[in-house]
């Protein structure tokens, strides 16, 4: 198993690394050129792009679809606990750090984890299958998305295995056996790996390139004074 453990570290620190680099391109690309004359203010524009315009209400289209804009809200949330806890068994496996050991030794507080990644991966799993059987979305979706959402949901899956079993120690542990608890966490880290691998190159990508889309909305509706939106009076 300990292959397993050092190949999902290897692996986030590849992650990490090149998102950073996409990060650096970011960079090196520069700020929006913009020759208008300026009518509003960018700050207020860039903070709005990652507030009030990211409710269904001020999206073009997702206030026809709340269940699957709620749907993805879920799922990310599922997707972002994930990833914390993955960085609490990394901290917790290489330095036996005390902030883990709250999370993995207080039964309530894994029963919520838990609980959430659950939630999340049942929503992902939703959006899959609505990806295969939506007459809509099945012509415009690619390898790409199966695989990105596949992975992300079958690492919440494991995950929220994992937690499932810290909340409930010393009672599961009887119905299974050491094989299949070494199995589990073999299985979380061969996913874990596989995802840090494919989330720099495929649309998961999007987690360091969505907040360079929202700054330039913002940059742009902002310096024309369009967000965030007046009221009528106004």
């Amino acid at each position: 198993m300990n292959y397993f453990i050092y190949a999902s570290y290897i692996a986030f620190l590849f992650c990490l690394i090149v998102c950073f680099l996409h990060f650096l391109k970011l960079i090196k690309l520069g700020a929006p050129k913009d020759l208008s004359e300026k009518a509003g203010s960018v700050a207020a524009g860039v903070i709005y792009a990652n507030t009030g315009a990211m409710s269904p209400t001020q999206k073009e289209s997702a206030y026809k679809h709340l269940p699957n804009y709620a749907a993805g809200i879920l799922f990310h949330i599922g997707s972002f606990t994930a990833i914390f806890c993955f960085l609490l068994l990394f901290f917790d496996i290489l330095t036996n750090d005390a902030v883990s050991a709250f999370f993995f030794s207080h039964t309530l507080i894994s029963l919520i984890i838990a609980l959430v990644l659950w939630v999340g991966s049942l929503f992902g799993l939703i959006l899959i299958l609505e990806r295969i059987f939506s007459k809509k979305l099945r012509p415009i979706s690619n390898i790409d998305d199966y695989f990105s959402g596949g992975v992300v949901t079958l690492f919440q899956i494991l995950s929220a295995i994992l937690f499932t079993f810290y909340a409930f120690d010393g009672y599961l542990h009887q119905f299974f056996s050491h094989e299949v608890h070494s199995g589990i966490f073999c299985a979380y880290f061969l996913v874990s790996a596989l995802l840090f691998l494919y989330l720099p190159f495929g649309k998961l990508k999007h987690a360091v390139y969505y907040f360079a889309a929202r700054y330039h909305l913002g940059f742009f509706y902002g310096s024309r004074g369009t967000w965030p939106p007046k009221s009528i009076d106004n």
